[in-house]
Order: structure tokens, then C-alpha cells, then sequence
């Protein structure tokens, strides 16, 4: 063997082995065919999906695997079983598994992705007021500390975790129980998607100049500030995040 062919075969022999490549199961593969079935309208909330040998028939699969995937779907809450009726199909809507988002972000597009950043903008000037007029000395302290792991996130996705956590935060500083349900119901379908918009989270600077505002604004018990901040974040953020999920849906058609 030449010189150079060692040399190469070294180079070989030290690259990282290659990931094996996923075979998607077919329990899988049924789950996201069902989901989009009833995204789409063809069995609507409120009627009984086909008996199990009638579906195993038309999506040619075996009975084993259709039960797994039911299963899964009724563990999402997209299915109901009921004793004598079958497997009753319940609103997507309502629901957050991130299987349904991301049918509902194929059929609806971003618009849908908007709707939802819409609610939490117009939650976000109530946060702001209720959390500066009632965040306790340890909650401002762990406003700043979440802020500090952020700044020092490298990771895009753990950017995105550490911006959940310090809305968090700053959500159970309200002290509003009510407040606080909605926002975990939005913030659990925005948390669904976390690949589609890490592009999102590129500046760092931007996403912690404006949480920085919102922070020093509660410290300082200003609650108009506080508002404006909070609101003025969740406007602008939401709008990199519509722009990120576009570009990820695009690239996926």
C-alpha cells in the first residue's frame, strides 16, 4: 500500500461511524395517515371511526399494528374508545400532541402558527402588569438566572427550552392560576415545533435584549413598562418564529 494510501485509510479509520438510518414502523406510518385523515375532515369530531378490520382493510396493514397505532392516538386524545361504540374521534383543536400540530401546520400552513402567536401576544401585556406588581424577591431571581442560561445557550433548540422557561417563570409570578393554564395550553402547542423554528433563536443578542427589558421592568415594579415589554417581545419574537416556521414547511414540500 502507497504512503498516501495509508494516509487515507487513516482518515477513514477515524471519522465518527455513520448514524444508522431510521426505518420509520409502521404503527408510525398509520398514526400520521389517521391524523391527517381526520385533520382533514374525513371522519369530523364526534363520529366513529371504521371498525378495526374494515380500516386494516383499506390502509392494507395488519391488525397488530392498526391496535398499536390506535393506541398512540388514543393516548394523543385524538380517539375516545367507547365500550360498544368504537373509537370515537374528538376536536384536534383542542389538542397539542405533536403529531396533530404538525397535521394541522400541513393543512393550515403558518396561519395557523399566527393564531397561536396572536393569543400569546394579547396574554403577554397581562403577564407583564400582574407579574411586576406581584413577583416575589426569589421569582425576580430566578427570572435572572434563566436569563443568564439563555445568554449562554450555544444550542439553538436549548435557546428555545430556556426562553420557555423563563416565560415560566415569569407566567407563575402572576400568581394567577387561571392566567397561568392558558398560557401552558399555548405555550405546549408553541412548544410542539421546536425544529421547524430554532432558526428562530440565531440572534441571541435580540432574544435576550428583550427579555432583559422585560426583567429589569418587573424588578423595578413598573407594570405599564412591564406590559409594553412583554407584549412588544411576544410581537416581535412571533414574527421570527412565523418566518423560521414558513421556511422549515417550505423546505419540507
Amino acid at each position: 500500500m502507497s504512503q498516501q494510501a495509508k494516509v487515507d485509510q487513516i482518515a477513514v479509520d477515524s471519522e465518527p461511524p455513520l448514524a444508522a438510518i431510521r426505518r420509520e414502523r409502521l404503527d408510525e406510518q398509520i398514526v400520521r395517515v389517521l391524523v391527517d385523515a381526520v385533520i382533514e375532515g374525513r371522519w369530523p369530531a364526534g363520529t366513529t371511526l371504521p371498525p378495526e378490520r374494515e380500516l386494516a382493510d383499506q390502509l392494507e396493514v395488519n391488525r397488530t399494528s392498526l391496535r398499536q397505532a390506535l393506541a398512540r392516538l388514543e393516548q394523543m386524545g385524538l380517539i375516545i374508545t367507547r365500550q360498544g361504540s368504537g373509537n370515537v374521534v374528538q376536536d384536534p383543536a383542542a389538542l397539542t400532541a405533536p403529531e396533530v400540530v404538525r397535521a394541522m401546520m400541513r393543512q393550515l400552513g403558518s396561519d395557523l402558527f399566527s393564531e397561536i402567536l396572536e393569543v400569546r401576544t394579547g396574554l403577554g401585556s397581562l403577564i407583564g402588569r400582574l407579574a411586576a406588581e406581584r413577583a416575589e424577591p426569589h421569582e425576580l431571581a430566578s427570572l435572572r438566572q434563566a436569563l443568564d442560561g439563555l445568554g449562554r445557550a450555544e444550542v439553538l433548540a436549548d435557546r428555545q427550552q430556556a426562553e420557555m422557561a423563563f416565560f415560566m417563570i415569569l407566567v407563575g409570578s402572576t400568581h394567577n392560576r387561571v392566567l397561568a393554564a392558558l398560557v401552558r395550553w399555548v405555550d405546549a402547542t408553541y412548544g410542539q415545533l421546536p425544529d421547524e423554528f430554532a432558526d428562530a433563536f440565531a440572534d441571541i443578542d435580540q432574544v435576550t435584549a428583550g427579555l432583559r427589558r422585560i426583567t429589569e421592568a418587573v424588578a423595578k415594579r413598573r407594570p405599564a413598562a412591564a406590559s409594553r415589554a412583554v407584549e412588544q417581545y411576544f410581537d416581535t419574537s412571533g414574527a421570527r418564529i412565523v418566518r423560521a416556521v414558513q421556511s422549515a414547511f417550505t423546505d419540507q414540500t
